[in-house]
């Protein structure tokens, strides 16, 4: 599949970027996630790197949320879930934002006032890299979350993966990982735990469903560099401000908006006001 956002095109409407993705050709073995922003120049970053205090509070942040309100985990089947149901209630997580669906990152391009330029990003990568839910790597990389700042620092500093079975903070997030999973044998990789991978996830949120939503996991790297050694080919499109109204409104009339894309009802009776009382 060709780049079907060539940086050097701006989109200025909804039928020159379906014309792009529908000319594009699928190239095999590749995967694509998509994200948009209503300005431009985003640093790829979850919300748990954007502050240090978020980084040091990790655990106890998990912990507490779910002492608070057991119930709303009890279907979760390991960390990762856990950690995408936070992110719905938009707690910081190392989870970043992405979708299988372009005209969904559009929308969400789209978004804000004229006097901001948005845009939409690409995410190109092979498909072998692409991890369901329930992988044991997910699982690795999710289990960082129960460590402290200074084990997660421990295991940044290593350099075999032979090191997380003789040391401490590898052996303590070998515990939780075999907690739910018992069958998992310690045959962690580093580079795993140092990199971040993208994720399929079970489709059992609704906004997850109706976003067609995957996620970026990070392990120990902060943010994904639009240069990077990881074999993710980024890409940015302009989506002038300009223009954004005017894309709106063509994503509604083809069913794309606040209602069908965020399903809580909150949302779709902001919606529907919206429609009855337009903004001026």
């Amino acid at each position: 599949m060709t780049d079907p956002t060539r940086a050097q095109d701006p989109i200025n409407n909804l039928s020159t970027f379906v014309r792009r993705l529908e000319f594009s050709k699928p190239e095999a073995k590749f995967t694509y996630l998509y994200r948009g922003h209503d300005s431009t120049g985003h640093i790829l970053r979850p919300s748990l790197f954007r502050k240090q205090s978020n980084r040091q509070h990790e655990k106890n942040l998990l912990r507490e949320v779910l002492s608070m309100h057991p119930s709303e985990f009890r279907q979760d089947s390991g960390v990762f879930e856990h950690l995408v149901r936070l992110q719905h209630f938009s707690l910081p997580t190392r989870l970043l934002d992405v979708t299988f669906n372009p005209l969904v990152a559009l929308y969400f391009a789209s978004q804000g006032t004229k006097n901001k330029d948005g845009e939409v990003l690409q995410f190109k990568f092979p498909s072998r890299n692409l991890k369901y839910f329930d992988s044991d790597t997910v699982s690795a990389v999710s289990n960082l979350s129960n460590l402290s700042g200074n084990e997660r620092n421990q295991i940044r500093a290593m350099n075999k993966d032979d090191e997380l079975v003789s040391e401490l903070a590898g052996r303590r997030l070998l515990h939780f990982i075999k907690s739910e999973k018992p069958y998992f044998e310690p045959r962690i990789r580093l580079d795993h735990l140092k990199g971040f991978i993208p994720v399929k996830p079970r489709l059992s949120n609704r906004r997850i469903l109706a976003q067609q939503g995957a996620f970026f996991l990070f392990g120990l790297t902060t943010k994904l560099d639009d240069s990077n050694s990881h074999g993710i080919r980024v890409s940015r499109t302009e989506v002038p401000g300009d223009n954004k109204a005017h894309i709106r409104a063509a994503l509604d009339r083809i069913g794309i908006n606040e209602a069908t894309l965020f399903p809580e009802i909150d949302r779709a009776a902001r919606y529907v006001f919206s429609q009855v009382s337009p903004e001026t």
